[in-house]
């Protein structure tokens, strides 16, 4: 049974939304209703006021996805799960330069027993060149964890993201964009445990993201869905510095990653290196990544690889077996992100922290979002 305090805010929304009509109907005759409020689809469903001060967006994504596992040094996988189950509300209130959002992930997602919340958020979106989020939602570090979970090449992230990459957490992020797009900044203050979770010392991480967008705005895509008649170039770096990460000893940690991404005609590419140093271990950690896709046939069938090595030393703890993926993604767009069908292949070396175990992963997900 999905949480009752799912509900609260799409109706505590609604009702703040009815009071702004009743106002702005104050001493009319009209329906405030039906006068003021404006309600439809457009890539979900959506209820706005006509003046735009207040709108809301609910959607839906559903990844249920069949995962196989040939292993060596264990036993074989085969099994059916529900990837993704997420619920989104999002839109604007009192300003339409206010912006929020609030997702959950459903119940039975992953096994999960409970809803669980992924992002709760607030932006500010004063000036294209200042803004300022507070509240839980993605670190901005490097490209393939800010890629939409919608909009994945591959039927998920690779394990640099597992190992080396950032989720969600809770902090104040201040951000824009610079020289007409040219130029994306992000500067963030987090407690650095992850979502959902409090700071469990007195330590926050620092960071901050620079994307140069040198031909044309890039965005967190990757697959070339639109077939871009101009090439796409971006360049980002990003640094983070955690004074004190509580699952590590409180050990003192730095993390840099830097990415290249590039869309043209159909043809899009990624390459990604990420390092994560401990000073009190005087250990770093190494990961790389190269992802390209092409369509076949466009804005329909697309073939991807994608390749990746992480080296550890034990900066982020104890293990020190290096893992190692390479693979290939076979991807079918029925109605772009929206109903999609993916399928891939990988070859997962050193796979689940096990030396010498060799495991051979196929993967098919169906993807429905609306």
């Amino acid at each position: 049974m999905i949480r009752m305090s799912m509900w609260f805010f799409p109706v505590g929304f609604l009702v703040l939304l009815w009071g702004h009509t009743l106002m702005a109907n104050a001493g009319e005759a009209e329906d405030p209703w039906t006068e003021q409020i404006e309600i439809g689809y457009q890539k979900g469903l959506y209820i706005k006021t006509v003046d735009g001060v207040y709108s809301l967006k609910i959607q839906f994504l559903i990844q249920p996805q069949f995962h196989n596992v040939v292993a060596n040094k264990a036993s074989d996988t085969n099994t059916f799960i529900l990837r993704r189950g997420q619920m989104r509300f999002f839109g604007s209130f009192f300003n339409p330069n206010l912006k929020f959002r609030v997702m959950f992930e459903l119940p039975g997602t992953q096994g999960g027993a409970t809803s669980n919340l992924r992002d709760m958020w607030v932006d500010w979106q004063w000036k294209k060149y200042f803004q300022i989020k507070i509240g839980q939602f993605f670190v901005f570090y490097d490209h393939e964890n800010l890629e939409p979970s919608w909009a994945l090449q591959c039927v998920d992230r690779s394990i640099i993201n597992t190992v080396l990459g950032f989720e969600r957490d809770l902090g104040v992020d201040v951000h824009g964009t610079l020289f007409s797009d040219r130029l994306e900044y992000d500067l963030f203050l987090m407690n650095g445990d992850g979502r959902n979770q409090v700071n469990f010392n007195n330590k926050l991480m620092t960071g901050g993201r620079i994307v140069a967008n040198i031909l044309g705005k890039h965005n967190y895509f990757i697959s070339d869905l639109e077939a871009l008649s101009d090439p796409s170039l971006a360049i980002g770096v990003a640094a983070i510095y955690d004074e004190g990460n509580a699952s590590i000893d409180n050990n003192r940690l730095t993390r840099v990653t830097g990415d290249i991404a590039f869309r043209y005609l159909r043809f899009s590419g990624l390459a990604l290196a990420n390092m994560a140093h401990n000073y009190d271990k005087s250990e770093t950690d190494y990961g790389f990544l190269g992802q390209t896709g092409f369509f076949l046939f466009p804005e329909r069938l697309e073939v991807a690889g994608r390749w990746a090595k992480i080296s550890k030393n034990g900066s982020l703890g104890t293990d020190t077996i290096d893992p190692q993926e390479a693979g290939a993604s076979l991807n079918y767009y029925f109605n772009s992100h929206h109903v999609k069908l993916q399928a891939d292949y990988s070859h997962l070396w050193n796979n689940a922290a096990t030396k010498g175990r060799d495991d051979d992963r196929v993967r098919l997900q169906l993807q429905l979002f609306f």
